[in-house]
């Protein structure tokens, strides 16, 4: 009787751990890239060397921050990073170097200063990867990507940087100016307040909701597709209506307040604001501090996550959104739910 009890409990030990095993759900869509390409800089990550050596040969430095088994830098080093003509400009004027957002090799910035790769980044303040940094001869950073960006768009990039367009012109003018087609209509969207806008908040005299920013602009393919993709979502449509949402032509003078109490039109706005993408969606807490910001290409899970990373106040207390992200997939699976990063 004894021997059967222990052999009863055991039984029911193991198909107790089983389903509990069975129960966590799968993390899917992850991607590890075997190998970076063979012409990105061989280097001591001492960045004034960098900078040094890539002043003498008139070209600029660009910073690629990654991590281990994200599919927005495998999709950057499969399409971008072996795009021919992109890599012929890479090669020929700029130095490329690699940094692991959560590495542990130690490097030396431009200043002087001594930091491991992960302190570097939380420095640098990284919220996604791929992010590219592109920096001058004195370490005066020119350009920042946050997020992956097409061939295209990369293509137009390199050509500001190399030709040093910036020492003249604003990014956002820049890549208007290749825009030939600017009329035509916006995608409708019942969500969008209408105007005029007047979104000053302060800390005196709070909004009542969160404060949700879109720009967009006539002829954006990839518009057209967050609205056909993205925006029908229950989970999307959900979190949207937990806050204020308004939506900008990023070409126009239309004029509007922001929430620092400026005076200023779309247009403008979207040049100050350093945005490098359409659409872009800038999110502000009820104070009309930004928290974060979409501005490259992402798909559901991450653009549902920004807008739970602002909505759940987690950004109170884990100023890292990879962070914040790695801990609700562990949450979700928990519960028996699938995640899909790349979903």
């Amino acid at each position: 009787m004894r021997a059967l009890l222990i052999t009863l409990v055991c039984f029911f030990s193991f198909n107790s751990l089983a389903h509990e095993h069975q129960k966590q759900g799968e993390f899917l869509g992850s991607k590890i890239v075997d190998e970076l390409p063979d012409w990105f800089k061989a280097t001591f990550l001492d960045f004034s060397e960098d900078l040094e050596e890539a002043d003498e040969q008139g070209k600029h430095v660009m910073i690629y921050f990654h991590q281990d088994g994200c599919p927005y830098c495998a999709k950057l080093v499969e399409d971008n990073f072996h795009d021919k003509n992109l890599v012929t400009k890479l090669q020929t004027n700029f130095d490329t170097i690699e940094t692991n957002m959560w590495g542990d090799r130690d490097l030396t910035d431009w200043q002087g200063n001594d930091y491991t790769e992960k302190e570097f980044s939380a420095k640098m303040k990284i919220q996604f990867t791929p992010t590219l940094i592109f920096l001058n001869s004195k370490g005066e950073n020119v350009l920042r990507l946050n997020g992956y960006q097409s061939v295209k768009k990369m293509d137009a990039t390199l050509d500001y940087i190399s030709n040093k367009t910036y020492l003249k012109q604003s990014y956002a003018s820049y890549i208007n100016t290749l825009n030939k087609n600017k009329s035509g209509q916006l995608n409708a969207n019942t969500l969008f307040e209408s105007g005029p806008h007047m979104l000053t908040r302060n800390k005196a005299m709070p909004a009542q909701k969160n404060l949700a920013v879109f720009f967009e602009e006539p002829n954006c393919k990839e518009c057209d597709d967050f609205h056909q993709k993205l925006m029908p979502l229950e989970e999307t449509q959900g979190y949207l209506k937990q806050m204020q949402v308004v939506r900008f032509n990023a070409l126009s003078n239309e004029k509007l307040i922001t929430p620092s109490g400026k005076r200023t039109t779309a247009k403008d706005w979207y040049d100050e604001l350093k945005l490098t993408y359409k659409p872009a969606v800038v999110f502000f807490n009820k104070q009309g501090d930004e928290v974060i910001r979409k501005d490259a290409y992402f798909k559901q899970f991450h653009f549902h996550s920004i807008m739970t990373y602002l909505l759940s106040d987690a950004y109170k207390i884990q100023p890292s959104f990879q962070r914040y992200i790695e801990h609700k997939a562990d949450a979700l699976r928990e519960k028996g739910i699938t995640v899909d990063i790349w979903k």
